[in-house]
């Protein structure tokens, strides 16, 4: 991949953008990490599609090589992030992969720019249960996914700062602005709330579908990617050909 080159940014937005690595050239495909993890998780997907597409894989701010920016304190800044990003690019319309806490950023961007966002894909996407109505449960299997999560490029804040940006991810709301075709993809091996949200976001959205990946669970994006692009690509050309 290629990283985005920061010198070609205006001094003024260089401060604030965030490490992009781009690779590819055919329509525009964004891929948006999960909390405590870096875009260096989608390299088993990004890397096969690029051949299709220019894949766009940042690292949120706090996260990997955007670890110079402050942690962000909410989803829509990490969501205007990405948008900032984008305007740099000069990426007017793109289809959009988020993955667990990145899919709540990729359903904000979503909502917040219908006319950039043409296709959207949540992997394992959070809980969407309004925070203070989640359980005990929900609330230590969110801090447990942000701990465990985490990786050498996750940046220096730690598993608990993450935890508070999951407890806060509420984008019930948000689901039934988006206009732009949905697919949300869990693995049978993801734990029961998260298959049934699944089914439960693609109801939300004005235009949604659901799938599943045979023996998929926490490991998706690294042990199943087949399986994922099997799903993922024909959904894709089909988006593709709608633009």
């Amino acid at each position: 991949m290629t990283a985005l080159t920061l010198r070609a940014i205006p001094a003024a937005r260089r401060a604030s953008a965030l490490y992009c690595a781009t690779s590819g050239g055919g329509f525009p495909l964004l891929f948006i990490h999960g909390f405590g993890a870096s875009g260096d998780v989608f390299q088993p997907l990004a890397s096969r599609l690029a051949s299709r597409y220019q894949t766009i894989v940042p690292d949120l701010r706090g996260h990997g090589r955007s670890r110079r920016l402050p942690l962000a304190d909410s989803i829509e800044r990490m969501a205007a992030d990405v948008g900032d990003l984008l305007d740099l690019l000069r990426v007017d319309r793109t289809f959009v992969i988020g993955h667990a806490g990145g899919s709540a950023v990729a359903a904000h961007l979503a909502a917040d720019q219908p006319t950039r966002v043409c296709g959207l894909v949540l992997i394992s996407p959070p809980e969407i249960t309004s925070p203070d109505r989640r359980s005990f449960g929900a609330r230590l299997r969110d801090g447990l996914s942000a701990a465990f999560s985490r990786n050498d490029h996750a940046g220096d804040h730690d598993a608990q700062a993450c935890q508070r940006l999951l407890q806060k991810a509420d984008y019930r709301s948000r689901l039934r602005s988006i206009v732009a075709p949905t697919l949300v993809i869990a693995g049978d091996h993801d734990p029961t709330p998260t298959l049934r949200q699944a089914r439960e976001i693609a109801r939300s959205v004005s235009n949604g579908a659901s799938a599943t990946v045979r023996g998929g669970g926490a490991s998706l994006l690294s042990n199943h990617a087949d399986a994922l692009i099997a799903v993922l690509a024909p959904w894709l050309e089909q988006q593709e050909r709608a633009a």
